[in-house]
């Protein structure tokens, strides 16, 4: 299993920004994995269905009953649904669930992750494409690295809240090897 993460060479980012960026990018995608899992026993949650720029945002809780409220919720068009836990036991910390895959060959074996240079954002984006044709799907298994440019960058587009931002990369979840490589045999090594 391998992280990959791709990441624009054109921006000249310094060795603090580019670190920066791909630790918050790979510790993201473990905080968003144990969001979209969270369940307090007793109490109600008022969870999102839709977010800006995730319209299909129910799909990634990955707790089946709280997936399953949310599915429910947005067939019915809600933009929230509230989940209550049917155990009666309180808990104690964070139940969620890691793909059986991903803690034998990554979390409980090798961490092994690697850092790849894209020339510009065409070429940076061509990985998408690929990422798609292997059944990827964004937001769960791969997703952007947007700056939102309070120290180095300038903003090269506008979200949906106005904020400028700038495209740095893209991540993806613990892969298989061969799909790693599949994903990045057009993109070489980053380098200094």
């Amino acid at each position: 299993m391998r992280r990959l993460f791709i990441i624009r060479k054109d921006l000249h980012l310094t060795a603090g920004k580019l670190a920066a960026m791909v630790s918050h990018c790979a510790e993201a995608y473990w905080l968003n994995l144990l969001m979209r899992s969270y369940v307090k026993d007793n109490e109600f949650d008022i969870l999102p269905v839709e977010t800006p720029g995730y319209p299909d945002y129910w799909k990634l809780y990955r707790h089946p009953a709280i997936r399953q409220a949310a599915e429910e919720a947005h067939n019915r068009g809600d933009k929230t649904f509230v989940y209550k836990s049917e155990n009666s036991r309180p808990t104690m910390g964070i139940k969620f669930e890691i793909p059986k895959d991903i803690w034998k060959d990554y979390v409980n074996d090798i961490f092994t992750k690697t850092i790849c240079e894209a020339k510009n954002l065409n070429q940076l984006m061509k990985v998408v494409d690929v990422a798609k044709k292997l059944g990827l799907q964004e937001n769960i298994d791969y997703g952007f690295i947007d700056d939102c440019c309070k120290t180095e960058l300038t903003p090269e587009f506008t979200d949906e809240n106005g904020n400028g931002r700038c495209r740095v990369g893209i991540w993806f979840r613990p892969l298989p090897d061969d799909m790693s490589k599949e994903l990045s045999k057009k993109y070489q090594l980053y380098k200094d």
